[in-house]
């Protein structure tokens, strides 16, 4: 069995659609479909559900997928340990959408210099779909938002930063007080992502939450409404929020909330890996 099968096979899945997957891999639409269907005939089963442009994994696909991820996995880490040096080969990264600005340029700096050889790339997303990619071996390393829960011995954690909150609104209406707390549109940090729901709560406790607008999970989009003069907003601080906003006023909330930790997590059994070495000694430097 060829490898590269299963890597557009799990290609197609991930993307939607064939086509995606093509250009993905830089093939052809007819290469992959070739390919899907090798596979079918070697495993005896349908594979995808096709309709129209998209194709979905049929019940089949979805039980030969873990492993057929460790198979890509393990093939990958086989022609690393047979590279030029032990830093080629590919590397995959998940980042939470403030990561990929604050801390991704210095880890691809650093790969471009430092492993040449290593074929990076960089996948967005949320902390849950980042903590779920790299439970199911889709990504190495992950930065996302301290989990929640107590993580699993297979995981380790590396804190790299912390953001207190702070609530925002726009420059002209002045600083956050408990009134406009009590009367203004709120514009929420998802309550169901993991750095949200502590702003979830406080808003329940400290304003009143009759008057959110919508939440979402997306920190610049709610910074750009809030400079807008759309509503008022609890966000955790990062870099990108304090520097050059000139059209916002910043309010320490009252109680305050516990910061919000960003963390790199990854596979226990992964952590000597000489490329996970290499991007964790990047980010956790002063």
């Amino acid at each position: 069995m060829d490898i590269r099968f299963l890597e557009s096979l799990v290609a197609v899945v991930e993307s939607g659609s064939i086509s995606a997957a093509a250009r993905g891999q830089g093939l052809t639409a007819a290469a992959i479909s070739q390919r899907i269907r090798a596979l079918e005939a070697t495993f005896g089963a349908d594979l995808l559900i096709r309709s129209g442009h998209t194709a979905q994994p049929t019940k089949a696909c979805l039980n030969l997928l873990p492993r057929a991820r460790d198979l890509i996995f393990e093939a990958a880490m086989l022609k690393r340990d047979f590279g030029k040096n032990a830093l080629s080969g590919p590397f995959r990264i998940g980042a939470i959408e403030t990561a990929l600005s604050e801390l991704i340029p210095s880890v691809v700096k650093t790969i471009a210099q430092d492993a040449p050889d290593c074929q990076l790339s960089i996948k967005p997303g949320t902390s849950m779909q980042l903590y779920e990619m790299l439970e199911n071996g889709q990504i190495d390393l992950a930065i996302t938002v301290m989990p929640p829960f107590a993580i699993p011995k297979a995981f380790c954690l590396d804190m790299l930063t912390s953001q207190p909150y702070v609530l925002i609104q726009n420059i002209a209406d002045g600083p956050v007080t408990k009134d406009s707390l009590m009367q203004k549109p709120i514009i929420l940090y998802d309550r169901k992502s993991w750095g949200g729901g502590p702003a979830w709560k406080w808003i329940t406790e400290q304003a009143n939450p009759k008057n959110i607008m919508c939440d979402l999970d997306g920190l610049r989009t709610i910074a750009a409404m809030v400079e807008n003069g759309l509503g008022i907003a609890l966000l955790p601080s990062w870099p990108e929020l304090l520097d050059g906003k000139a059209k916002l006023s910043f309010t320490a909330p009252t109680p305050p909330l516990a910061d919000r930790n960003i963390v790199l997590l990854g596979k226990s059994a992964e952590k000597y890996d000489p490329l996970y070495g290499l991007v964790r000694d990047c980010l956790l430097q002063p």
